[in-house]
């Protein structure tokens, strides 16, 4: 029996007001926001309820609406009241706006506050960044607000998404970087979900393991660190829902890291969504065994009970 213990939620993942494909500053052709709809903005006390609930994160990550480039006055403002309670940050963004706009995404929020800013580079190609994103990527302006950020004392981690169109550039994606001075990179594998989309498709198990092992070059030549998923062995290598997880002792699918002594991370989507009315006793302890097995993954109950939890503590999105 694992029992989840909110007190011992380190980490939370956080989108910050408007979802929807047509909030972001990208238009990823298979992004998972696609077909959500809603224009609305979190406001700070529901920010501050979610930090009075997990009482004790160390860390919170942002994903702004869901990218911090659409609303930074807001994401800088709720980073700061993180901050004032001891907490780190994050933010994970497209890059687009460049400069100005990480300057106001991190007007007055000192370095040492910040944890790393993640950029979302799948190529190193400019066109093929276009074609992944869905928008004319400002190729430029990007490099230069990731050059700004290296400059002027803030963590960066580089973190693509590949796909059946990019995989391999995973070692040319780190050489690249590497040499500008970043340090960290995290790799994600597209969508699991049927796509038609040919640049899109997932992985197949045997790219996955050409990914591996250009990542593997990289890192020993660079002296840098880099995570990426790696089959989620219950599953088998063949098979077509293609789980995966970053650690093989974790399941690891967006939304928890499952520990022994209880969750590490977790995902709460929306904060304007964060109210008390969906939470289902949020403060009390949770075991993940008394869950109704979801049907995500027939090889595995802890990714399927996993994403029930999330679910549990955030919304019923069903």
């Amino acid at each position: 029996m694992i029992e989840l213990d909110l007190k011992k939620v380190r980490l939370i993942a956080l989108y910050t007001g408007n979802k929807g494909y047509g909030h972001c500053v990208c238009k990823c052709p298979c992004c998972s926001q696609r077909g959500l709809s809603g224009n609305y903005q979190g406001n700070l006390e529901q920010i501050e309820e979610l930090l009075n609930k997990f009482v004790n994160l160390e860390q919170l990550y942002f994903f702004g609406n869901p990218d911090p480039a659409v609303d930074t006055n807001f994401c800088n403002a709720a980073a700061k009241l993180a901050i004032s309670r001891g907490i780190k940050v994050c933010f994970s963004t497209s890059g687009v706006g460049g400069i100005s706009m990480l300057q106001k995404l991190l007007n007055d929020i000192d370095p040492i506050d910040v944890d790393y800013i993640s950029f979302s580079i799948d190529s190193i190609e400019p066109s093929r960044m276009s074609m992944l994103k869905g928008i004319n990527f400002p190729w430029n302006s990007v490099i230069e607000g990731i050059e700004w950020s290296i400059n002027n004392g803030y963590n960066v981690k580089i973190q693509p998404t590949l796909w059946s169109s990019n995989y391999l550039e995973a070692y040319s994606i780190i050489e690249y970087f590497a040499l500008k001075g970043v340090k960290k990179y995290s790799f994600h594998i597209g969508s699991v979900e049927k796509n038609t989309i040919e640049t899109h498709c997932h992985l197949t198990s045997e790219q996955i393991k050409n990914v591996h092992y250009q990542i593997e070059e990289a890192v020993n030549k660079y002296n840098v660190t880099a995570n990426c998923p790696i089959i989620y062995p219950s599953c088998g290598e063949n098979n077509l829902h293609k789980w995966y997880c970053m650690n093989p002792l974790e399941c690891y699918n967006w939304l928890a890291f499952l520990k022994p002594d209880g969750v590490y991370a977790t995902h709460v989507p929306i904060a304007s969504e964060f109210d008390s009315k969906y939470c289902f006793n949020i403060s009390e302890t949770i075991l993940v065994n008394e869950f109704e097995r979801m049907g995500y993954c027939p090889f595995s109950d802890n990714t399927a009970k996993t994403k029930t939890l999330c679910r549990y503590i955030t919304k019923n999105w069903n």
